[in-house]
C-alpha cells in the first residue's frame, strides 16, 4: 500500500519548521530599562571610554559582574561592579564604577596571546 501525501505537505521540505515558532519572538532583543528610562547594564565585556565617564580618558576593558541597583544615581547614570581586564583577558582588579550605560561599548573578550599561554605551560611544545 502506497501512502498518499496531501498537497500542502508536498510543497514543504521534510525539515520544515512551523511559522508559528518564529512569530512569537521579537525582531530585535529588547534592552531592559529602569523606571527613569536609563538602560540596564547586562553582564559582559565592555570597553569604557570617555563616553562612559570622564574618568576614562585612557580606555579600559572590563567584565561587568552586575549592576548595583540599590544605589541612588543621577538620571542616565548607573553603578556597576566590574573586573578590570588586562590585554590577555585576565582580571587584574575588582572595582565599582559610576558610568553612563549608553557609553559602554560591547567588545569581544581579549584572547590569550601565544606568549601568555606558553608561560602558563598550556602549549604542547617540547622546550
Amino acid at each position: 500500500m502506497v501512502a498518499r501525501r496531501s498537497p500542502a505537505s508536498a510543497l514543504e521540505p521534510a525539515n520544515a519548521v512551523p511559522a508559528s515558532r518564529w512569530t512569537s519572538r521579537p525582531a530585535t532583543p529588547v534592552r531592559a530599562r529602569r523606571e527613569d528610562g536609563t538602560p540596564r547594564v547586562a553582564p559582559g565585556v565592555y570597553l569604557l571610554t570617555h563616553e562612559a565617564s570622564p574618568q576614562f580618558a585612557k580606555p579600559i576593558t572590563v567584565r561587568v559582574i552586575r549592576e548595583l541597583t540599590d544605589r541612588c544615581t543621577y538620571y542616565d547614570w548607573a553603578w556597576i561592579q566590574v573586573y578590570v581586564l588586562d590585554r590577555n583577558g585576565d582580571a587584574t582588579e575588582r572595582r565599582e564604577l559610576f558610568v553612563r550605560p549608553v557609553g559602554l561599548r560591547p567588545v569581544l573578550p581579549p584572547s590569550r596571546t601565544r606568549a601568555a599561554s606558553r608561560r602558563r605551560g598550556t602549549t604542547g611544545g617540547n622546550r
